[in-house]
């Protein structure tokens, strides 16, 4: 017998949502995640030791959402367990971390998977001075610990982070002097259309006229199809050159200018988190709007792998409500298997209603995504703006040159990674896979969807020795007993 019916592994929005329906269905269920709290990056908790009064308005409203989802997941009767890494998957079988403790496992009928997502990292010159910092990174200071990482800050990237980030950092205090939106100003064909697909996202047109009126009502100088080229400073950075671009964010000559500021923030999106989905060997396709990798998933969240749901970010990136109606969609299904007769929490008729009627949600979130495709198109040209010398991969210090250089020896991201090191540092080619991906297409012109990511390696994340090697770690699954090693 399993250990539990089902595990959910994340704890961010369509995590909790997941393991809230599931619980409540009557199923056995434990949720893992890494970080010492729940909600995830958009419903960051404050750090330890932090006292949160919730009628404090300068939270957010975001904040107190996450409050109410996570306080339903604790009461819910679903094991919860934070600063929970989980380190190697294996079919029905989870190897996991405990606060640091000794290695487990943990089996399970069902899993569904919800990741998350990290900063889309971008290279160019400056890149890594100290000052610039992701938009993710920024966040986790401002919001949990609240901490302002400069007195001028430029904030650039595209989307509808590019439009509410800046506002959400000056609501904290954060002196943000100029956005940079590398997509174009909007028309009014694109507020029409954004217009007509108003029905169930009138919440968030709300938040995005929010937003714009913190943004004038702070000043904040906004520049519309505009890039960053490259940073500059001595031991910090201390301007921001940036450029127009063109429809595919490619920087056009001439057009240059340049802005003091101490900090530069950047939020060009967000990448899913795979890694964990890739070892369970399930299939991925490319989608650049959607972050890049992406899990194949069916209607009900299914990946290609038996009993193993994707949902949320870490299956491509669509946002907070797109990933809570996935997790409802996925502990649905997975109720449905394990007990397909029913039972006196749930019927079958339920969870098909249930299904629909997240299935018809998520439709109406992806018509408002369809409205604004023409001002949020991801531009590859953003790929395209590190020069011979610049750092690719900052863990092993590994320069486009670098890259180049191991290109002429095979032109896949695994041979590169042995000849460079780019890949191996603690990051796991988080920061600059994709990068290396897009510098292959473009000297070798294969494209992108078919060039192989680095193959998938335990542990999922980096690990103390100690944790695995000692005699009271025991695995069927991960490990070889040492008499039969020697044999």
């Amino acid at each position: 017998m399993a250990d539990v019916d089902l595990a959910v592994i994340g704890g961010g929005p369509g995590g909790l949502a997941a393991a809230i329906v599931a619980s409540d269905a009557g199923l056995r269920v434990a949720l893992l995640e890494e970080r010492a709290t729940l909600g995830g990056q958009i419903y960051k908790r404050m750090g330890k030791g932090f006292h949160v009064d919730p009628q404090d308005a300068r939270m957010g409203s975001d904040y107190n959402k996450g409050a109410k989802l996570i306080s339903a997941a604790k009461s819910s009767g679903a094991s919860i367990m934070t600063d929970c890494t989980v380190i190697s998957v294996d079919s029905h079988t989870i190897m996991y971390s405990h606060a640091g403790q000794h290695v487990k496992e943990m089996s399970a009928e069902k899993i569904i998977v919800s990741a998350g997502a990290a900063d889309r990292a971008i290279s160019f010159p400056g890149w890594t001075l100290p000052g610039v910092i992701t938009a993710g990174g920024a966040q986790s200071l401002a919001k949990s610990q609240r901490i302002s990482f400069g007195s001028r800050v430029v904030f650039a990237g595209s989307g509808p982070l590019a439009l509410a980030f800046p506002a959400q950092l000056a609501q904290l205090g954060i002196n943000v002097i100029c956005l940079l939106e590398a997509g174009p100003a909007p028309r009014i064909g694109d507020l029409w259309k954004v217009a007509k697909s108003c029905r169930g996202n009138l919440h968030l047109l709300r938040d995005a006229a929010k937003y714009r009126a913190q943004i004038s009502k702070h000043r904040i100088d906004v520049n519309y199809r505009r890039i960053v080229v490259r940073a500059e400073g001595h031991e910090r950075v201390e301007r921001v050159i940036h450029a127009a671009v063109d429809a595919d964010w490619n920087p056009i000559q001439g057009t240059e200018k340049s802005i003091e500021a101490d900090a530069l923030c950047l939020g060009y999106g967000f990448v899913p988190s795979v890694e964990t989905l890739r070892l369970f060997g399930c299939e991925f396709t490319v989608n650049e709007d959607l972050g890049g990798p992406c899990i194949v998933i069916d209607e009900e969240c299914r990946t290609t792998v038996p009993d193993i749901w994707a949902v949320g970010d870490g299956a491509g990136v669509e946002g907070v409500y797109v990933a809570m109606s996935q997790g409802k969609i996925a502990a649905l299904s997975a109720i449905r298997e394990l007990r397909p007769t029913g039972t006196d929490e749930i019927s079958v008729r339920d969870i098909n209603e249930g299904i629909a009627r997240e299935s018809k949600r998520i439709t109406q979130k992806r018509a408002l995504v369809d409205a604004t495709k023409r001002m949020y198109k991801f531009g590859e040209g953003a790929y395209r703006l590190a020069t011979p010398d610049t750092i690719i991969c900052r863990c092993e210090s590994v320069t486009l040159e670098n890259i180049d250089l191991a290109m002429q020896f095979g032109a896949d991201t695994n041979s590169i990674k042995a000849m460079t090191r780019a890949g191996m540092g603690l990051c796991q080619g988080r920061n600059c896979q994709r990068q290396i991906v897009h510098r292959i297409y473009q000297n070798t012109g294969i494209p992108v969807d078919q060039i192989p990511l680095s193959t998938p390696r335990f542990p999922l994340r980096p690990v103390t020795l100690g944790s695995v090697a000692d005699a009271s770690v025991e695995s069927d699954k991960f490990f070889t007993p040492v008499e039969e090693a020697q044999s």
